[in-house]
């Protein structure tokens, strides 16, 4: 037990050096500062409100006064957005500033002007990093004289920066949005423009520690009450589902008693017995119909065998990821405006979790079609059924922001870098998992299945459809973390911080028991009906909750969202459709794990062989 705790600590240790390098160097680590000392004050990107992941370099906008030094990022900040670079802000520790120059009277041209006032139209918002700690501005804003309805367009040219400290470490520091006439400037379209850039510092004590400061930096959004609106809806939630699951448990396992004892007592009467019951009429007793008929031909193999056993496999590859990153975030392990480092680590998951995927799929292979056994193909389909679909929509989009000149189109080097380690870490764990394996050995199932195949019932009635099972099967999960769902595409596609990792992973825990007591359910019903084609069907609809995330995706798109352009629309689908796919994945994983333990246990109970 011991070496096991000091393996598991050795690989976190490994893994946070590994995310240390990635991520670079830019996360303060004490915050000590002097008085006097000079604090850090770094711009990033501008980016318009309405389309926050729409993001470009910070000198996209004609800035008079901006500096051309570059900060070096890691990998999460270049796949974030952020582009950093220093700035001429001189800030120092506990020393007030009154309005200060920035790089004295500037002429901006009509081309600069149409370009400003064209980002105060689409509400332009700027990005900076003071000590590490994010802040957002307003490039400008506008407003329509109501007696001539003409708008008027206003560039702030003052920023004053509110920090506060505790003892001689920074805690807070934001842009304030008090605007008195003197720190914006008017401006017209198509005319020059003579601007003088400025800005001012004061610091204010506060109790705060240091190790709150990420909870107050974000403070400024009402997360108090949504967190508690979120607790008692995740408790809600949490107790209609052991009501729910309760009372359909005991109902399934009191029907399945009755089946199990009634067919059991064929075993209680010899034949010559169960003779002269038939002639008698007590052959009732005797129930050999509904899912117990079909015990030769349940365990037959499905239909494509490779791409089935490939869906087992990186279904659970992503489900450890999805866990590893919950259980890491609900530990504090990640923060809003932390450079990346949530990319960084799933990227380095997805790598290092390789191995199991290439396992599972190739034992898979084994247990339902070990004639057609290849680990090699194995290996091929199951590295390349989620990344394949992936690499193509990220090409689409990285594409669309090269083409915008957007900060979120990743540099060659960036991308070569990921391509080395899919080469290299990935591929490799895989096809070593797929080997091993191929070798694993295979438990025989209860049941033998017949070579002639049982005919498929027909003219079921219209509650047995599959479509109808699989949408039923798909909306009860989705409903169980349909706020959730909601409040993460309020946080990823607008300006709310998501700290909620403790309710998401709980979250997250109700999605995988619904899903599996659902999909079980619907495989009973399936079974009773004598139907026994159950291998598919169990991802089918344990994918579908996957299905309702993308239907609300685009349900939030048309309704919600106030998202527009070409760039935002690529982005934005394009992400929403791969989280959807690996929903599907995942889920359909869970349901064919769950299904299958089902299927087992009752078989097993009647020792039909």
């Amino acid at each position: 037990m011991n070496k096991s705790f000091s393996l598991i600590a050795l690989l976190f240790l490994i893994y946070n050096n590994l995310i240390g390098v990635f991520c670079g160097n830019n996360a303060v680590e004490t915050g000590h500062h002097k008085i006097g000392g000079k604090i850090e004050a770094k711009v990033s990107n501008v980016a318009p409100f309405r389309n926050p992941t729409e993001k470009y370099e910070y000198n996209h906008l004609p800035w008079p006064c901006h500096s051309h030094s570059h900060v070096k990022e890691g990998m999460g900040a270049w796949i974030e957005g952020e582009r950093l670079k220093t700035s001429l802000y001189q800030i120092r520790f506990r020393t007030n500033t009154e309005r200060q120059s920035l790089c004295g009277e500037k002429t901006l041209n009509p081309s600069a002007v149409d370009r400003f006032v064209n980002a105060i139209k689409n509400e332009f918002q700027y990005e900076m990093w003071i000590d590490d700690l994010p802040l957002y501005g307003r490039v400008g804003f506008s407003q329509t004289d109501p007696t001539t309805g003409v708008t008027e367009y206003y560039l702030i040219t003052h920023r004053h920066y509110n920090i506060r400290y505790n003892n001689d470490q920074v805690i807070t520091a934001n842009i304030s949005t008090r605007l008195p006439p003197d720190h914006y400037i008017r401006i017209e379209p198509k005319t020059e423009a003579q601007v003088h850039f400025s800005y001012s510092v004061s610091w204010t004590e506060t109790k705060i520690p240091f190790g709150e400061r990420r909870e107050a930096q974000s403070a400024s959004n009402p997360s108090k009450y949504q967190v508690e609106a979120h607790w008692l809806w995740v408790l809600n939630s949490a107790l209609l589902v052991v009501l729910l699951t309760g009372l359909l448990s005991m109902i399934l396992l009191r029907t399945l008693k009755n089946d199990v004892a009634r067919y059991l007592q064929v075993d209680q009467i010899d034949a010559e017995e169960y003779a002269e019951a038939r002639k008698q009429g007590l052959d009732h007793e005797v129930d050999d119909s509904g899912w117990k008929r079909i015990r030769f031909d349940v365990f037959r193999s499905p239909s494509y065998p490779f791409i089935f056993s490939s869906i087992i496999g990186i279904g659970a590859q992503i489900l450890m990821i999805t866990l590893f990153l919950l259980v890491l975030a609900a530990i504090g392990w990640f923060y809003p405006g932390n450079h990346g480092r949530i990319y960084v680590a799933a990227i380095l998951l997805y790598s290092f979790t390789a191995y199991v995927a290439g396992y599972l799929a190739s034992a898979k292979l084994k247990e339902i079609a070990p004639e057609q056994h290849d680990w090699m193909i194995s290996c091929g389909i199951t590295a390349s059924l989620f990344a394949g679909p992936f690499i193509f929509v990220f090409a689409i989009i990285n594409s669309a922001a090269i083409y915008y000149e957007s900060s979120v189109a990743l540099p060659f080097a960036t991308i070569l870098a990921i391509v080395l380690i899919w080469a290299f870490v990935t591929f490799p764990l895989t096809a070593f998992g797929a080997f091993r394996g191929g070798n694993v050995a295979i438990e025989d199932y209860p049941c033998h299945v017949k070579k002639i195949n049982r005919p498929l019932p027909a003219n079921l009635p219209w509650y047995h459809n599959s479509l109808l099972l699989a949408a039923t099967a798909g909306f009860l999960p989705f409903m169980a973390i349909y706020v959730e769902v909601h409040t993460i595409f309020m946080s990823v596609w607008g300006h709310q911080p998501y700290t909620l990792f403790g309710i998401l992973l709980l979250t997250f825990m109700i999605l995988l028991i619904v899903t599996s007591f659902v999909v079980i359910l619907m495989c009973y019903f399936q079974l009773t009906a004598e139907d026994y084609r159950w291998w598919w069907t169990s991802i089918f609809r344990g994918s579908a909750c996957g299905v309702f995330m993308f239907a609300y995706a685009i349900y939030y798109w048309s309704f919600t969202a106030q998202m527009s352009g070409v760039l935002q629309f690529t982005m934005y689908f394009g992400y929403t459709s791969m989280m959807s796919y690996a929903f599907c994945l995942m889920l359909g994983a869970v349901g064919h794990w769950s299904s299958r333990l089902f299927v087992i246990r009752i078989y097993k109970a009647i020792k039909s062989d």
